[in-house]
C-alpha cells in the first residue's frame, strides 16, 4: 500500500511540474507578441549615424588689432551630431534623412545594434525631400540585415505602428536603438509650407503619437508585420522634445526618392515650364485686357519654348485652376504640387481660357 501511495505523489509531481512548464510556455508566448516580433525583424538594420561638424570662430585679440601682426587667431570646435538611418537592401544602400548629414564635415561612425562599425559613402541625396542615401563599403562575409521598404499606401488610421532610432544617442553611448509604440493618428498629412521654410517639401506624411525625439531622425517607422512604412523625419514640438505629434515620410514616395537618387545620384527637378502669377494680384484693367473671367487660379504670364506646358499647349492668359483636382489660387500651389511630382509622371490640367473650362494633360520634364 505505502509503495502505492509513493507511485500516486510522484505521478502528481510529474504532472504538476508538467502543467507548470506548459503555463509558462503559454505566459513567453503570450509575451512574444506581433510587436516584439516586427522590432526583432527590423530592428537589426537599424544605424546609429554619427557626425562631426568643425565651427570656426575669429577670436577678437586686441593686441593683434593693435600692432597689426595679421589676423587674429581662428578657434576650432568639433561639435559632435547623431541621427538614424537603416538599411534598405542586401547591397547595403543605407537611407538617412538629409538634415542628419547637413552641414556636417565628416561622418564619423555608423554602427550597428551588434557593436559592427561600417564604412560608407554618399550615393546622393536631396534636402527638398530631406532624404540621403548611403552606400557601405564593403560589406565583408557577414551578410548585413536590412529592412525593405513595404507598403505604405495600405495604412490604416488607428492601426499600431513602432518608430525604431536613437533618440538622445550621445546621452546612451551605445548602439541599441530604441523603440516607442503608437498608432497612426493620419495619412496623407499636409502640414503649413512654412514649416519647411521653402527648401523642404513636407507634405503627404504619415502622422503618429509614436515617440520621436532629437536623434530619432532617420529611422524607420514599421508596422506591425515589421516592415518599413515610413521615415521618421520631424515632429511639432513647443519645448523640442516628443508632444504627441510625429511625422515620417511615406515608404510609396521614399521609393521613387531612393530610386532617383540611386539612378542619377540626386532627384531630377521636376518641371512644369510656365511662369504665373496669382489673378487676385493682378489689375483688374490687365485682367479685362485679356478676356479673363475667372476670380481665383494662377494666370499664364510666359510659357518657355520647348517645355512640357509648351508641348501641351498652355497659353500666356490661361488661368490655372486646378492641377490634378487640387484647386491652385498661388504660384506657390503650383510649385508644391510641382515638387511633389516627378520626371515622366502625367499632371491633368483645369484652365479657364478665355471663360471656357478645359482640362489639358501635362507630362513632367526635368527642369533645365
Amino acid at each position: 500500500m505505502q509503495h502505492r501511495i509513493r507511485l500516486s505523489v510522484c505521478a502528481v509531481a510529474v504532472l504538476c511540474a508538467g502543467l507548470a512548464a506548459g503555463a509558462q510556455e503559454a505566459l513567453d508566448q503570450s509575451r512574444r507578441t506581433a510587436l516584439v516580433t516586427a522590432i526583432e525583424k527590423a530592428g537589426p538594420a537599424v544605424v546609429t549615424i554619427n557626425t562631426v561638424q568643425i565651427r570656426r570662430e575669429r577670436l577678437s585679440d586686441p593686441f593683434y588689432d593693435l600692432f597689426l601682426f595679421g589676423p587674429a587667431p581662428v578657434r576650432e570646435e568639433a561639435v559632435e551630431g547623431i541621427g538614424s538611418g537603416f538599411i534598405l537592401d542586401a547591397g547595403g544602400h543605407i537611407l538617412t534623412n538629409y538634415h542628419v548629414l547637413q552641414d556636417a564635415d565628416a561622418i564619423s561612425s555608423v554602427t550597428l545594434p551588434n557593436g559592427r562599425r561600417l564604412e560608407v559613402d554618399l550615393v546622393g541625396s536631396d534636402e527638398r525631400s530631406d532624404l540621403a542615401v548611403l552606400k557601405v563599403r564593403e560589406t565583408g562575409d557577414a551578410p548585413l540585415p536590412f529592412a525593405p521598404l513595404g507598403d505604405s499606401e495600405s495604412l490604416m488610421t488607428g492601426e499600431w505602428v513602432i518608430a525604431i532610432g536613437n533618440p538622445f544617442g550621445n546621452m546612451m553611448r551605445d548602439p541599441q536603438p530604441s523603440v516607442s509604440v503608437g498608432v497612426v493618428s493620419a495619412t496623407h498629412r499636409r502640414v503649413s509650407r512654412e514649416i519647411g521654410q521653402g527648401e523642404r517639401f513636407y507634405q503627404d506624411l504619415i502622422q503618429t503619437d509614436a515617440a520621436i525625439n532629437p536623434g530619432n531622425s532617420g529611422g524607420p517607422l514599421i508596422n506591425a508585420l515589421g516592415e518599413v512604412v515610413g521615415v521618421n523625419t520631424m515632429i511639432f514640438s513647443n519645448t523640442g522634445g516628443y508632444q504627441g505629434l510625429g511625422f515620417a515620410i511615406p515608404a510609396s514616395r521614399v521609393r521613387r526618392i531612393v530610386d532617383e537618387l540611386l539612378t542619377h545620384g540626386r532627384r531630377r527637378s521636376p518641371w512644369f515650364g510656365f511662369r504665373g502669377q496669382a489673378v487676385e494680384e493682378v489689375s483688374p484693367h490687365v485682367l479685362r485686357r485679356l478676356d479673363v473671367s475667372a476670380e481665383s487660379g494662377v494666370l499664364v504670364t510666359e510659357v518657355f519654348p520647348a517645355s512640357a506646358a509648351d508641348e501641351a499647349g498652355l497659353q500666356p492668359g490661361d488661368v490655372v485652376v486646378r492641377i490634378n483636382g487640387e484647386a491652385v489660387a498661388h504660384p506657390t500651389d503650383v510649385d508644391f504640387i510641382n515638387w511633389g511630382l516627378f520626371v515622366g509622371d502625367q499632371a491633368t490640367f483645369g484652365l479657364n481660357r478665355a471663360g471656357k473650362a478645359l482640362r489639358v494633360p501635362l507630362t513632367v520634364r526635368e527642369y533645365r
